[in-house]
């Protein structure tokens, strides 16, 4: 590659550690922190609620001085918005609780590389976590039937190849038991039989809201069959006057939507009429190198709402585009599934360096309305990244064209 490297790379995983919690930090004092709330003219009380009646909650907060915890009532009369979160899927393996395992919470709290990692569960965070804890140093494997089940299968395919090759191991079978003697050292057991032995277990299979310790049943609160708190379009619970926003609501957990529908829910508390706060096209991103993005139906979705006839895709190999091919890189591709008439986007998949600045203008078309072929008319620069998608839709916009060349040279001839 023209560039020579001598001697051993060593890893400072305290330094990493800390680098990482001091982002974390700063972002959190800058954008999260009471202090930063404040100066926006929000008042924060830090402590524990709970529902006293559908416009009241009682809080429970320590004062500091070592005294009792101190109560005291909030009323809200225009309406109580509920925002949660969600926590680490309790593990309901045989024997789990026989090893000192840890989940994303404590990802990186660790001092040392660990020689040995085994990570259950191959969605987005076991993926993320497991390719960085490979390139930090440790010999991970993968314990999942497939990497990213919610995805396109092309992308759990790219990312399985991309793992093989920086030496991440992926049984492609799931776990029956794991063993251990209460220490960090364990075995797993998978269903086809083979055996995994390591020094540090991550368990990654999922989260589940957060719905417990606010005494929502006394109030008739309703929960759904994902165990998330029920909500309607406006994010109103089944109580007039509660609401609830982001993953307490077992939908789609991501940062980016559950901000925006905590913006959506106080809007629609304080101001008249409403905003729809449940969304179908919502972008995500597995930040894995390469960067898995998606965004509405898969092809097999699309085909299995519209017809097989009806949907048609465009794919381009990433190595195949002039950036990935200046870039070499190796593995990537971009997937767009449309309908036939009309070319109106019905989601996309996309396994790139950047997949996740690209799933925005994806996202942004499908918003506005903007057809597939119609991206051939909005210039993109060159070579970037983003220019294949100029050029995957002015394939669509030439075949649209000479379909049309009977009415254009019809048009033509009467000089219009």
């Amino acid at each position: 590659m023209g560039v020579t490297v001598e001697g051993e790379v060593s890893i400072d995983m305290k330094a990493v550690k800390n680098r990482i919690n001091a982002n974390i930090e700063r972002i959190y004092e800058e954008d999260d922190s009471p202090e930063a709330l404040e100066k926006l003219g929000v008042d924060v009380i830090v402590g524990a609620a709970k529902f006293k009646d559908s416009k009241t909650l009682s809080v429970c907060f320590s004062n500091g001085s070592g005294d009792e915890d101190e109560m005291f009532d909030i009323c809200a009369n225009d309406g109580i918005l509920i925002a949660t979160g969600a926590k680490p899927n309790p593990p309901l393996i045989e024997g789990i609780h026989e090893v000192d395992y840890f989940t994303y919470e404590e990802a990186f709290s660790l001092d040392e590389v660990p020689k040995t990692m085994t990570v259950i569960g191959g969605g987005p965070i076991g993926c993320e976590l497991a390719q960085a804890y490979s390139r930090l140093g440790a010999e991970v494997t993968i314990v999942a039937s497939k990497l990213l089940p919610r995805e396109e299968p092309d992308a759990g395919e790219v990312m399985q190849r991309v793992f093989e090759c920086e030496g991440i191991k992926v049984t492609n079978s799931r776990v029956q038991s794991v063993e251990g003697s209460g220490g960090k050292d364990h075995t797993v057991l998978c269903q086809d039989g083979e055996k995994i032995t390591g020094d540090l277990l991550l368990v990654a299979i999922g989260r589940v809201p957060t719905v417990t310790g606010m005494d929502l049943d006394k109030l008739g609160v309703a929960l759904n069959d994902k165990g998330g708190i029920m909500i309607d379009n406006t994010l109103q619970t089944s109580v007039k006057g509660i609401y609830a926003a982001g993953d307490c609501t077992g939908d789609r957990q991501f940062t980016h939507y559950a901000g925006y529908q905590g913006a959506v829910g106080a809007r629609n508390i304080l101001l008249p009429l409403t905003d729809p706060g449940v969304l179908d096209q919502v972008p995500a991103t597995t930040f894995t190198d390469p960067e898995v993005s998606s965004i509405g139906l898969t092809e097999k979705e699309a085909k299995a709402e519209f017809g097989d006839k009806k949907v048609a895709v465009a794919f381009q190999l990433v190595n195949e585009t002039d950036r990935g091919i200046c870039e070499g890189t190796k593995e990537g591709y971009i997937k767009i599934v449309y309908k036939k008439r009309g070319n109106k986007i019905l989601g996309a998949s996309i396994v790139s360096p950047v997949a996740g600045e690209l799933i925005a203008e994806i996202s942004m078309a499908m918003k506005t309305g903007l057809s597939f072929d119609m991206l051939a008319t909005v210039m993109h620069t060159y070579p970037s990244h983003s220019f294949a998608l100029q050029s995957m839709a002015a394939v669509v916009y030439y075949d649209k064209l000479v379909k049309s060349k009977p009415l254009l040279n019809f048009l033509k001839r009467l000089r219009l």
